[in-house]
């Protein structure tokens, strides 16, 4: 199966999971539904032909690069502010995994992993968490806990309580509103963190199947976009 034949059989598989009978329930009760755990595990199930191989290559690339290991397990604080490893393929200088991301421009990034940062291919991996019941495919991002910190000195009380809520009332997700928005904000700015806020408590309020596949495809087309496939 060539490349083209691959990626159509995705959308193929991924437009019957949009298609399936649809439930009722949204915002918290569709997050925290069963249902909601199955179209993730389906959804996973269909990607993982085409992030496998892209993960790989990537993880290949960065190990070619510099010889270090290109994989690393980062602590993040998911469901009910539980923390929980969240894996990821390298695109930094410092195995660590220590300090978290400044956007698909960090300048301390790789220049090889540069472009798979900016089509989220190093996050493919997380696949595994989704599986392993840590991550949704679609919720508010996980975030380290130095982050969190972040967003509780930028945020007004109120506000700081209702986005903590949003973003820790479901298993996190891989793919989120503002993850497909945060291109256009100065990383860790206080724009950039209200925004965030924003974004976190819409998904959360919002939530639905419907929602969840908008996601997803924004997503594709932001990846797809910084390939040129796209304007």
């Amino acid at each position: 199966m060539n490349d083209n034949e691959a990626l159509h059989a995705l959308q193929r598989r991924l437009k019957a999971i949009r298609d399936m009978p649809g439930s009722n329930l949204t915002g918290p009760d569709w997050i925290l539904s069963p249902e909601k755990r199955r179209r993730d595990l389906l959804i996973a199930t269909a990607l993982l032909p085409l992030y496998v191989p892209v993960a790989a290559a990537g993880a290949s690339l960065v190990f070619l690069g510099d010889g270090k290991a290109p994989l690393f397990r980062q602590q993040r604080i998911g469901q009910n502010g539980v923390p929980f490893d969240l894996l990821h393929v390298r695109t930094m200088r410092d195995a660590r995994g220590r300090d978290a991301s400044r956007g698909s421009a960090d300048p301390r990034a790789l220049r090889r992993a540069k472009i798979l940062r900016k089509v989220t291919a190093d996050q493919f991996v997380e696949l595994v968490n989704v599986f392993h019941g840590d991550m949704s495919i679609t919720n508010p991002r996980p975030l380290l806990e130095d982050d969190r910190r972040l967003m509780k000195n930028a945020l007004p009380r109120t506000l700081y309580r209702e986005w903590t809520w949003a973003s820790t009332i479901g298993r996190p997700g891989m793919y989120s509103t503002f993850g497909n928005e945060s291109i256009r904000w100065v990383p860790k700015s206080d724009e950039y963190l209200l925004r965030r806020a924003e974004c976190d408590i819409e998904d959360a309020h919002n939530a639905s199947p419907a929602r969840d596949m908008k996601i997803l495809g924004d997503t594709a087309r932001i990846g797809w976009s910084f390939l040129g496939g796209g304007s």
